[in-house]
């Protein structure tokens, strides 16, 4: 881990004003600030949380009162920093305004954007920023490991509670759709209740329904129980993305998100090491692995109470958008089903009901962006996501999400029709599969900690394009593979190549997103990122699964065999997997061309007011630093 500080005072100086149709300003105050530091630009990190504030307030200030927002900074006694963010009204002592600066022609006030009141964010010893890294990322090997402990145990599970093929992947799928669907409410809930207190609440929720799945004695029991589990990792995973936002920053937040992204691999290997351990050795086989998780669970708990800082609220505003909030969740569900239940159901994807849900489901997400929106012009309420998240960073962001829903469709895809070439084409069996999967864990670790290593030295798009590449090489080496190819020649390099795409973004992504969010709404746009990398996922076993049985079913017409047409149709798979990976690379390439280093430390200008730091102008696609980035976030 860096020993970097957790607690950043930034430099605060003038800004250069802006030409925005909003008459708003903002001003950095560094009367508290050492005489040496004032006049400097702000750090990376203060220019990110002022430019997504004027972007929040474009949509209410055409008209009102004029008035400027304050960063205030100050030492209390015990020796952490306390950030306070208020509105203020009009006064002659800001900084100047450009001549140019327009005043809207609409009387009357405007609706007030809820402010974040305070922050105190604590400062942690080297040793501190350590065990707290290391216990939030227990939190994800833990929400991983209870993904994966039950595949192996399929079979088993099957003969004991009598279940059917079709609803066998519900164990699994249950656990998926919950948590993949409740990601954006549990991060709203975190940013506004206190992100400490949902992350306990999901992890003891987790391991208590983990405890009772042990005791099911049929197979809709057992399926409800993977749900229930499922939404305490929901709500676990984006209270400890937007903790790790809150404590540390510059390189130690770039350690601390690269550490917290291995615990996916971390996870996945202890989850089929404990599901195979159990299934094979235990006496009570798969039952005993969900007591074992539940036990995790509650060490994690007492983890979390007693290691990581204590947080309030981060909005002064606590009400939530429950309209918002079951339009995105009831639609991503039906969604989610839909995709998941397609292939399975009666007459696969021509059933009713699964055209009906792929209608309704998508309608049902765009009815909800419809509603933000209303919430954000037409009412004082806060909205469950604020729509500039997709417009930050002149879209930046938004071609961030697109690149991890294309990594994410190719990685995916690749997992699933890997496991069925090894079992169904080379006939290795379950545990045989397993051996062979092993190289993806070892190598998402080490590519965790390469990106650690290097985050801050090279340009992140570097990162993603190397990343993507190899996972498209990996889907290219399964669809050179044939029955008789030899384990280490081909689908060797294809596992440990696979993993370098979502481990080379999801760290790097994970920095962005925090970099260009407020403190108010940290973990529901990690919840944002999360949710579009598990929608891409779900879409790419779908839509790589119909092209394999088209095709698997063209060459039965053509009178091959049955072993032969599923070989063909798995390779048509590997082969669109490998081409999104391909084109995500591109995207990567030309949308976030000069995006520079996230990870980079958030040091003080020096270039100046007008110019701002080099990386800055990287980040925002600004040449003249600060007042240009808000134009460009005026643009978008």
């Amino acid at each position: 881990m860096s020993g970097a500080s957790t607690c950043h005072n930034p430099a605060h100086g003038p800004e250069g004003s802006s030409s925005l149709d909003t008459a708003h300003r903002e001003r950095i105050t560094d009367d508290d600030q050492p005489p040496t530091t004032r006049g400097l630009d702000p750090p990376p990190m203060a220019l990110a949380l002022k430019t997504a504030r004027v972007e929040d307030n474009r949509h209410h200030n055409e008209s009102g009162e004029k008035g400027n927002i304050t960063f205030a900074h100050s030492e209390p006694a015990h020796g952490g920093a306390r950030a306070s963010v208020q509105r203020q009204s009009h006064s002659n002592d800001e900084w100047p305004a450009s001549p140019a600066q327009p005043q809207s022609p609409h009387p009357g006030p405007a609706p007030p954007t809820p402010l974040l009141l305070s922050i105190s964010i604590p400062t942690l010893s080297k040793t501190r920023q350590i065990t707290l890294a290391i216990t939030l990322t227990f939190t994800m090997l833990m929400c991983v490991s209870g993904m994966q402990a039950l595949n192996i145990g399929l079979p088993t599970i099957q003969r004991d509670l009598h279940m059917q093929d079709t609803d066998l992947q519900w164990i699994v799928s249950a656990y998926s759709l919950t948590n993949g669907c409740l990601l954006l409410l549990s991060g709203r809930i975190a940013d506004i209740y206190g992100r400490k207190k949902v992350l306990m609440a999901g992890m003891g929720w987790w391991a208590l329904w983990s405890l009772i799945g042990g005791f099911m004695q049929n197979g809709a029991g057992l399926v409800t129980c993977r749900a229930m589990a499922g939404c305490g990792a929901a709500m676990s995973i984006p209270s400890a993305t937007g903790i790790i936002a809150h404590n540390y920053t510059g390189k130690a937040r770039a350690n601390a998100y690269a550490l917290f992204s291995a615990g996916a691999p971390l996870g996945g290997a202890l989850g089929l090491i404990i599901g195979g351990l159990f299934v094979a050795y235990v006496e009570y086989s798969w039952r005993s692995a969900l007591f074992f998780l539940a036990g995790l669970g509650a060490l994690g708990l007492i983890a979390v109470y007693f290691l990581v800082p204590a947080d309030v609220s981060y909005t002064e505003d606590r009400r939530v958008d429950w309209i918002g909030a079951g339009l995105v969740t009831i639609g991503l569900v039906l969604l989610q089903f839909a995709i998941s239940d397609g292939q399975i159901a009666p007459q696969g994807w021509k059933t009713s009901y699964i055209i009906v849900l792929l209608i309704l489901g998508p309608f049902l997400i765009v009815a909800f962006f419809f509603w933000e929106k209303h919430i954000i012009d037409k009412t004082t309420r806060p909205p469950l996501m604020r729509l500039q998240l997709w417009t930050r960073a002149r879209g930046r962001l938004a071609s961030v999400y697109l690149v991890g829903f294309l990594s994410w469709l190719g990685f995916h895809s690749l997992f699933y029709h890997a496991t069925l070439f090894f079992q169904e084409i080379q006939n290795t069996g379950p545990v045989g599969a397993m051996v062979r999967f092993l190289p993806t864990e070892i190598s998402g670790i080490i590519c965790n900690i390469i990106v650690a290593l290097i985050i801050h030295r090279i340009s992140t798009v570097w990162l993603l394009s190397t990343g993507l590449l190899a996972t498209g090489l990996a889907n290219m080496c399964l669809a050179l593979s044939q029955q008789d190819t030899n384990y280490w020649v081909k689908p060797f390099h294809a596992m440990w190549l696979s993993v370098m795409g979502a481990d080379f973004f999801f760290a790097p992504a994970l920095i962005f997103v925090a970099y260009l969010s407020l403190p108010d709404e940290q973990s529901v746009a990690s919840a944002l990122l999360q949710t579009i990398i598990q929608l891409g996922g779900s879409f790419g076993i779908s839509i790589t699964s119909v092209l394999a049985d088209v095709q698997q079913n063209k060459y039965l017409a053509r009178g091959y065999g049955l072993e032969e047409s599923k070989l063909q149709g798995l390779k048509a798979a590997f082969w669109l997997g490998s081409a999104t990976c391909f084109a995500g690379m591109i995207v990567a390439v030309l949308a976030l061309h000069g995006l520079g280093r996230v990870g980079k430390e958030e040091t003080k200008s020096e270039e100046g007011l007008e110019g701002g730091t080099r990386e800055e102008r990287r980040v925002f696609g600004s040449e003249k630093g600060p007042e240009a980035a808000e134009k460009g976030v005026q643009g978008t």
